[in-house]
């Protein structure tokens, strides 16, 4: 009979009694899969929350925060509404999302919108990643530099 060992919360290491038939049996005791995660070489000083308080009173971060919301609320009313109108349609319009696109058997103009949704989702992020990479990264790594330099104030 088979004993049944209850997983540790430590991470596998070979040679702890594990089955060595796991992926990850052959890698080494001191092996991490993810090391640009692991920030050994420059150490990131941890802000003080007076530091977090005087960057949210700065300008900068305030004109960041407008941008952002300027941005981002229109874009999240205009897919919440691209969504319910697809969905209120699909109740209450049945006849017109039955209706055959170009004369095509099988695809009907429900299918075709609740395939556009996809589409639609691709294209507000790929909106909202351009706008981030020029509206917002380059503040927001100036602000973050000068947190963690400690000259917010």
């Amino acid at each position: 009979m088979t004993q049944h060992r209850e997983p540790s919360a430590t991470p596998y290491h070979p040679g702890d009694g594990y089955a060595e038939d796991s992926t990850e049996f052959h890698l080494p005791a001191d092996h991490w899969p993810l090391p640009e995660l692991v920030h050994l070489d420059k150490p990131h000083p941890e802000p003080s929350t007076s530091d977090f308080v005087a960057v949210h009173a700065t300008p900068e971060y305030a004109h960041l925060r407008r941008t952002f919301r300027t941005f981002a609320f229109p874009m999240t009313i205009a897919a919440l509404a691209s969504y319910f109108t697809y969905v209120v349609l699909s109740i209450y319009a049945v006849p017109v999302m039955k209706q055959p696109l170009f004369g095509m058997a099988g695809i009907n103009v429900g299918i075709a919108l609740g395939l556009a949704q996809f589409a639609v989702v691709w294209i507000w992020t790929a909106l909202y990643v351009r706008f981030a990479n020029n509206r917002l990264d380059a503040a927001a790594a100036a602000l973050r530099a000068r947190l963690e330099k400690g000259t917010v104030a």
